[in-house]
């Protein structure tokens, strides 16, 4: 009787064990998948940083092309034989 009872116990604890160990495991896979979550949605953060960065360079770019052409519509370039001729009329 006594054999059967301590089996039962032995038995118990076992199982009671194991369930404590899954339990500690899961515990572990949740902290190490939030960790990985937390890191790719870092990454995530970064990549979109980086896009909102080389849009903001390209709008840049765009603004400045835009300002040196208008710049060149306001002013146009007179031809070089016209600025020497005017130069050696002034000095007559």
């Amino acid at each position: 009787m006594r054999s059967r009872m301590m089996r039962a116990v032995v038995a118990g604890v076992f199982m009671l064990l194991q369930v404590g160990i899954v339990a500690v495991v899961g515990a572990e896979d949740r902290d190490q998948l939030k960790t990985q979550q937390q890191l790719q949605d870092k990454d995530k953060l970064q990549t979109k940083d980086q896009l909102k960065e080389k849009d903001q360079l390209k709008e840049q770019e765009k603004t400045r092309e835009r300002t040196r052409e208008q710049t060149r519509t306001e002013r146009p370039e007179r031809p070089q034989h016209e600025k020497a001729e005017r130069t050696e009329r002034g000095g007559r």
